[in-house]
């Protein structure tokens, strides 16, 4: 089985018309991989799967558009049909401390009892299956990972929320598909540095990446999808941009 991309949240910052936020799922061969959990995404997880059979979720940062959904997730498995049941969560600093103070009860010390929480940092590698994760250090208020996935000569990457930089170069170099937050349109020089990228910026880093593909995601859900696009295929040098939607899949290769 080729390595799969299908998207389960493609909004930024809040949820759009008919979008959830930030939540991905990677599929290669019996392995699955959830990449963030924001508002709504794991309902349209439950689309394609159950939670438990999941093989590790990786959470990129603590803003909650991005790890919200364990919250229900926790629920879900806690209670589930067949009893409780666990999943590996590599989180970023911050993430388990923010979601168990929303907790009530005595469901704080069981959160890492649902959970086998393994902590993360830029540099740490890891592997899920036959998928060789490599985090990156990105540009973001509150300490964020990037990912770069591999499954033998198939490259995957993520941004995660970034601002761009050297390192989300690197993440991305000469991946065979690029998930980019495009969050912003038109010029940033009006728009607070060291949060998000625009979709100029986003086209013009998979093209110094030499990025093959490059995905949008994280748009605002206010913005006007087809500018962002229009504005991405204008700094990216490939002629394959293409523009995320909630239930959509790519085959990376």
């Amino acid at each position: 089985m080729a390595l799969e991309l299908t998207v389960l949240g493609s909004s930024g910052s809040h949820t759009g018309p008919g979008r959830a936020c930030a939540g991905h799922l990677l599929a290669n061969d019996g392995t699955r991989v959830m990449l963030d959990a924001g508002n709504g995404a794991t309902a349209n997880l439950q689309r394609h799967m159950d939670f438990a059979d999941l093989d590790a979720v990786v959470v990129s940062h603590r803003h909650v558009d991005h790890c919200i959904d364990l919250v229900g997730m926790f629920y879900l498995l806690k209670f589930h049909p067949d009893g409780p049941q666990q999943v590996d969560l590599y989180t970023a600093p911050g993430v388990v401390d923010l979601l168990t103070g929303l907790l009530s009860g005595d469901s704080k010390m069981q959160f890492r009892e649902v959970f086998r929480v393994h902590d993360i940092a830029p540099g740490d590698r890891f592997e899920v299956g036959g998928m060789d994760v490599e985090l990156f250090p990105s540009i973001h208020p509150v300490p964020t990972l990037s990912a770069r996935i591999e499954v033998g000569d198939t490259v995957f990457a993520y941004s995660a929320d970034s601002a761009g930089g050297d390192d989300l170069v690197a993440c991305a170099r000469d991946a065979d598909l690029f998930l980019c937050e495009a969050t912003w349109q038109g010029d940033p020089a009006g728009l607070p540095d060291g949060i998000h990228l625009t979709a100029t910026e986003a086209g013009r880093i998979a093209g110094q990446a030499g990025a093959d593909r490059l995905v949008l995601t994280h748009l605002l859900g206010t913005l006007d999808r087809d500018r962002s696009l229009e504005e991405a295929a204008a700094t990216f040098p490939g002629s394959d941009v293409s523009l995320a939607d909630d239930n959509l899949t790519w085959t990376v290769a």
